[in-house]
């Protein structure tokens, strides 16, 4: 059969795979991933060695097919062949590597017992004070923190828990489902998270394809999100409060432009796929559809919009407030600003001690909590 026979074919078999895999039938989607898998690399051997372009694809296509039927004697094999011959093309060698590592990870966890939820979330950080395979620790620790809070949002959202306002994901959640933090091949910087699965997965059987989603479903999320506020993300989530806790958290996630230019999520395992790209005009769309999004407030004539730079130093949400320490000399250089319930732990917790900007409505000696975002 020709390229196009195999290609073809595995398509239809990866497409089934996915389908399977969505319904919660793991074994069976493992099963046609790894057929996909031999028809794609049936292609890849009909390839001359001068189309390189071809080459790389289909390369990149038959390893992450390998990877995802949890073969990974194969995808390794095939991976270190194709990097070895030299007629690649660089952004597939990139794709390859980071395979590689991928699989390695895998095959060593899954050595140790340990499973994963299907799908990698891959994120690269890139430009400002980002430089190859280095970035400030702050910066990376801050968007750990946002990856993994998304992440357990997606936990919530899945499973149809109440939503959550105050402190962190209930204690069963986070025992059962543990973010795992990879180290990727440098590019810029990188990183890669991936969810463990319940050890006790009979606890969860009833929510087997739920839990199967989480990655997919994580990922629909963002880009929803980034790309389509006010369609796309009310068709995925239709919960108004889980949206705009996903619109904070994928706007936290987006540069300012300032400490570096843009953030690109990916499934490590679907190279084909378009990254989610996070940029300094993804986060002011996003700022303009949580004001959009924001319930109105009673006001008065008097009400004057303002917006505080400083050091949020304190908070006690229950109570209704946060403590901004700004660049003023005290004591008016510590302002309380008040009706800050509507804000949520897991956006405002991580900010404690950090630079931020407060949007308020001053009303006479009182300052009135609206917004609150890091100033990198």
């Amino acid at each position: 059969m020709s390229w196009d026979e195999h290609h073809s074919k595995s398509e239809k078999l990866a497409s089934d795979a996915e389908l399977a895999v969505r319904a919660g039938e793991m074994q069976r989607g493992e099963d046609l991933y790894r057929l996909a898998a031999e028809e794609e690399t049936a292609a890849l051997s009909g390839v001359a060695p001068s189309a390189s372009r071809t080459l790389g694809i289909t390369a990149v296509s038959a390893v992450a097919l390998w990877y995802k039927g949890r073969d990974y004697t194969s995808a390794e094999s095939l991976a270190l062949r194709n990097l070895a011959n030299g007629h690649l093309p660089e952004f597939s060698v990139t794709q390859l590597r980071t395979l590689l590592n991928m699989i390695w990870m895998a095959s060593a966890a899954e050595k140790a017992g340990v499973k994963f939820v299907p799908g990698d979330v891959l994120v690269s950080i890139k430009g400002g004070e980002v430089i190859h395979g280095g970035a400030p620790l702050d910066l990376i620790v801050r968007k750990v923190e946002g990856i993994q809070a998304a992440l357990y949002r997606t936990v919530e959202l899945l499973l149809q828990l109440p939503f959550r306002k105050r402190g962190a994901p209930p204690a069963d959640v986070q025992n059962m489902f543990r973010p795992w933090l990879f180290q990727a091949p440098a590019g810029s910087y990188q990183f890669a998270v991936r969810m463990q699965e319940p050890e006790q997965r009979a606890l969860w059987e009833g929510q087997k394809p739920n839990v199967d989603a989480l990655t997919a479903t994580f990922f629909g999320v963002l880009r929803a999100s980034a790309t389509s506020p006010d369609v796309e993300l009310p068709a995925i989530v239709p919960d108004r409060e889980y949206r705009g806790a996903f619109l904070n958290l994928s706007r936290d996630l987006a540069p300012t432009g300032k400490s570096f230019e843009r953030l690109e999520i990916r499934d490590a395992s679907a190279p084909s796929r378009a990254a989610i790209v996070l940029g300094a005009d993804t986060r002011q769309d996003l700022n303009a559809a949580l004001r959009k999004a924001r319930p109105p407030k009673p006001s008065v004539s008097t009400d004057e919009p303002a917006t505080l730079r400083g050091t949020l130093r304190a908070l006690h949400l229950d109570q209704d407030w946060l403590e901004i320490a700004t660049d003023e000399p005290p004591p008016a250089g510590h302002i309380r600003v008040e009706e800050a319930g509507d804000a949520l732990d897991d956006i405002v917790g991580p900010m404690v001690n950090r630079r931020v900007i407060v949007s308020t409505v001053r009303r006479g000696t009182k300052y009135l909590y609206r917004d609150i975002e890091l100033e990198e």
